[in-house]
């Protein structure tokens, strides 16, 4: 005997407007609005199960060489007085 899948359930509102779009394309299209969205955003679910997918961010003792405001730049001058 196979394991029952389990299924997690989405919930999301369309406005009224995108709501009557989906119903028209999927009859065109002959599918339901349930295979559609499924279909749609399996390149996005099929990958990713194990991987923990962020921004990554700098370490402590990694060199940072570009800085994200003009203010962090610093000129070096090797000749002057200072």
């Amino acid at each position: 005997m196979s394991p029952r899948k389990r299924f997690k359930a989405f919930k999301f509102k369309l406005s009224k407007q995108q709501s009557q779009s989906l119903q028209n394309y999927c009859e065109i299209n002959d599918i339901t609005p349930n295979k559609l969205i499924k279909k749609t955003i399996k390149t996005y679910t099929q990958d990713y199960t194990d991987k923990k997918v962020g921004k990554k961010y700098l370490q402590k003792q990694q060199l940072s060489l570009f800085y994200e405001r003009e203010e962090d730049y610093e000129q070096l001058s090797f000749f002057s007085d200072n």
